[in-house]
């Protein structure tokens, strides 16, 4: 064997650089190769209803991770939404430089509101199921009044406030 592994005299290549040559056609990178950014969770599982697999959403930057959740499953991927936003963004660039619309133009326009009015309905979907989970645990809490008073007056105290 010669320094880079290969056979003597067998002009073999090093399964390592057709590894590596085949990895960077794609743009991919090995782990421990560089510039890599992965958020780690150490358990497999979070939840029920948590995706497992090799292409997750990461909503953690999210005001409400659990409604992008919905919105992303339910109405549209962020992939069809960004299309669907950039379709329409295309027709009202050419509407306002003179062009008449046709009728893909109107699709796409009525795509955009149709998409917006869905993810309206689960955004309201959502505060409703969360008013549900409240009254449902406050119904827990009133169970055992003693042990809970201290929850309770503050959830008393909240609704006084508002």
């Amino acid at each position: 064997m010669n320094e880079s592994g290969s056979p003597e005299g067998q002009g073999w290549p090093d399964p390592r650089e057709l590894w590596q040559s085949w990895l960077r056609a794609f743009g991919l990178r090995a782990p421990l190769s560089g510039d890599v950014t992965q958020a780690i969770d150490t358990s497999l599982v979070r939840g029920i209803g948590d995706q497992l697999g090799f292409i997750n959403i990461n909503t953690s930057r999210s005001g409400d991770p659990e409604l992008e959740r919905r919105i992303v499953e339910q109405v549209a991927s962020y992939g069809r939404q960004l299309g669907r936003v950039l379709d329409a963004l295309d027709v009202l660039i050419r509407r306002d430089a003179g062009e008449q619309l046709g009728p893909k133009d109107e699709l796409a326009l009525n795509e955009l509101q149709r998409l917006r009015a869905e993810i309206a309905t689960t955004k309201e979907r959502s505060a409703a199921d969360q008013v549900d989970r409240l009254v449902s645990q406050i119904h827990v809490l009133r169970q055992d009044p003693a042990e809970n008073d201290a929850a309770l007056r503050r959830i008393r105290q909240a609704l006084d406030d508002a």
